[in-house]
């Protein structure tokens, strides 16, 4: 995945466990300080699940593309926590 490819997906995977976050504890838009705070938790927790997810080999060595399987593999713990936040699982 390229570095632009990395940033939009990054940028999906927090809107999607924000807006899962939304869910179960809104957040009014107003509370800017609440919202920074809820969107690094959020960061800090897609770090440790792409840690958790990754293979070692792309982890050693992040000049590597991931290729669709990966990509697949980290899209699947994405929409699963998103899941398991709202309650579905």
């Amino acid at each position: 995945m390229s570095e632009s490819g990395t940033h939009s997906y990054f940028d999906w995977q927090v809107s999607t466990l924000m807006l899962a976050y939304d869910v179960i504890d809104p957040i009014p838009r107003t509370d800017t300080k609440r919202q920074a705070q809820r969107e690094q938790e959020v960061q800090r927790e897609i770090h440790d699940m792409a840690q958790a997810t990754i293979p070692q080999v792309y982890k050693d060595n992040p000049q590597i593309d991931f290729p669709p399987a990966v990509v697949m593999l980290l899209t699947r713990a994405t929409l699963k926590r998103a899941a398991m936040i709202v309650g579905i699982v």
